[in-house]
């Protein structure tokens, strides 16, 4: 029996709403940055330096004599700009697994292109983060061959000290990554595993499990940062960051849907993003890399 039209707006509706819904799941580097709405093709954004202020040598900030000047602060930064992208893909559910209901079809095509869109929105988000894994401006923590978080020498493993030496760079800056309670450690799924399967992280009395139902996908916390994991984090490295303060989603349009009817032969799913990242703090980010050995 042919669907009738109000059938085909239900239909489309569960499926927008269903794409959606995938995508707030999945997100995760989006979850560490500041979104804000923009209409423009280029973004200009000045990159500022986090080393505190002082009025130079015979007018300091301490110490202003009574009636004279103040000293003239200013902070040096660097403009930087950057053009929005578009993140898309669509798929077919052809007319025959419409009329015969078939879900997996559905539920499958819609898995796979929200995944395609939030992996590519989160994946330009951590190499924006991370310099493109070439870092210049930002925080970097190299592990010592042997001390890799799954050297065969289980001793040498110390995944926490490598942490608290992340979060160290980071504070320097005096950026309040630990106090502010925005901090946060991005894994890939091994380094996950051998991250969780460390004696010394699991009976850390920082450490603790996500209590209950899991919030924004932070699965544990350790030394005062909250464990996210994602796929597009590079193997051998883990990424430290003060979320909503080391970068910026400038975003044009937010994930849409659309559903497009061929009649008698398919719907067409197309989903897409349009925005761009902005690395607007580096010192609130490090880089720890030779993870693995």
């Amino acid at each position: 029996m042919v669907d009738t039209f109000t059938e085909q707006d239900t239909r489309k509706q569960i499926w927008d709403r269903d794409i959606k819904g995938f995508a707030a799941k999945r997100y995760v580097m989006k979850e560490l940055v500041m979104e804000v709405s923009t209409d423009a093709w280029t973004n200009s954004f000045y990159q500022k330096t986090a080393t505190s202020l002082t009025g130079g040598v015979g007018s300091a900030v301490k110490g202003i004599p009574r009636g004279a000047p103040f000293p003239f602060l200013e902070r040096g930064v660097t403009l930087k700009n950057a053009v929005i992208l578009k993140h898309g893909g669509e798929g077919k559910i052809y007319w025959e697994d419409i009329l015969t209901s078939n879900i997996a079809i559905e539920a499958e095509t819609i898995s796979d292109v929200t995944d395609a869109v939030v992996f590519s929105v989160d994946n330009t988000i951590y190499s924006t983060l991370t310099e493109n894994d070439t870092p210049a401006t930002i925080n970097t923590i190299a592990i010592a061959a042997g001390y890799e978080w799954n050297s065969a020498t289980i001793q040498n493993r110390d995944p926490v000290q490598d942490l608290l030496n992340a979060v160290r760079e980071i504070t320097i800056d005096r950026y309040p990554i630990l106090t502010s309670g925005m901090g946060y450690l991005v894994v890939n799924e091994t380094d996950y595993a051998n991250l969780m399967g460390n004696s010394k992280v699991i009976n850390h009395p920082t450490f603790k499990l996500a209590d209950g139902i899991i919030t924004n996908g932070s699965l544990a916390q350790l030394c005062g940062l909250k464990i996210k994991v994602s796929p597009v984090v590079t193997a051998d490295k883990a990424l430290v960051v003060m979320a909503k303060k080391c970068g910026t989603w400038k975003q044009t349009m937010a994930l849409s849907t659309e559903t497009i009817i061929d009649p008698m032969k398919s719907y067409t799913i197309r989903a897409a993003e349009i925005g761009v990242c902005q690395l607007t703090d580096p010192e609130a980010v490090c880089l720890i890399t030779n993870t693995r050995a």
